[in-house]
């Protein structure tokens, strides 16, 4: 397999007390736009939105260290020819018309201490991703049992986020999943090309996790709660927050 490239490191430890003044984090999220090539694009815009930016600021403040280079994405080929396998058999389960497609994951969000790091956003929970975290291989996976019950709970959010253009149906989905049903109908088993496409290449990353001990994943759900409140909430709000508290989650979702 592949191997993750990791960089040497930019190390800046801060206090675990992290709320800074806005000019201070205004300085802070500009030194990121450069460190953090893997989410950031190359109009220097965060590809997974604003909470992912703020969370490697609360990380770094944590004392983590940022990984300068990020990790090429993951690719099919980078897994075991029977893991590889599975995901082809998974993608014919969601609904999949080709025979081989190229699957082709995005970047990692983030990459610290030489953990990739996923921020799952509202867009990540729904009966399709459900289906892919109930593969066998999955099911040791430190997110699996909390994120199966995320996927049953919180598809409204997901159909209220992403019930729309781009974010029902896209091109490339179509190619591999057919044309969908009517936007915001998710009982059919057309359903939204897109949710199903995301689902499988979410799989493509666990699938990393699960055959490679060398390779450390995480995942952070915006559904975790840290401090008595949702992280999602906490990364919006940049409201004050248990650092220990959210490295241990941290900790606990790591492979």
């Amino acid at each position: 397999m592949r191997q993750p490239r990791i960089q040497p490191t930019y190390v800046d430890r801060q206090a675990k007390s992290f709320l800074p003044p806005a000019a201070e984090h205004e300085a802070t999220s500009v030194d990121l736009v450069h460190l953090l090539g893997g989410i950031c694009d190359d109009r220097g815009m965060v590809r997974t939105g604003r909470r992912a930016s703020v969370l490697a600021d609360l990380l770094k403040g944590g004392g983590l260290v940022v990984d300068v280079t990020p990790p090429s994405a993951p690719r099919i080929d980078d897994l075991q020819p029977w893991m590889a396998e599975d995901l082809f058999d998974l993608y014919r389960t969601l609904g999949g018309k080709l025979d081989r497609p190229a699957l082709r994951p995005g970047a990692w969000d983030l990459s610290l201490d030489g953990v990739l790091i996923e921020l799952d956003e509202e867009l990540h929970f729904n009966r399709h991703r459900e289906t892919t975290l109930r593969r066998p291989w999955a099911a040791a996976l430190p997110w699996t049992a909390p994120y199966l019950d995320m996927c049953r709970a919180r598809e409204v959010e997901c159909l209220r986020a992403a019930r729309w253009g781009q974010r029902w149906t896209s091109q490339s989905s179509v190619r591999m999943f057919g044309g969908g049903g009517q936007p915001g109908d998710i009982s059919s088993d057309a359903g939204a090309p897109r949710w199903k496409q995301r689902a499988l290449y979410d799989a493509v990353k666990d699938a990393i996790a699960a055959q490679d001990e060398d390779t450390k994943v995480a995942r952070l759900s915006v559904y975790d709660e840290v401090s008595g409140r949702l992280l999602g909430d906490v990364l919006e709000d940049r409201a004050p927050l248990d650092l220990d508290e959210l490295l241990a989650v941290l900790a606990s979702r790591t492979s």
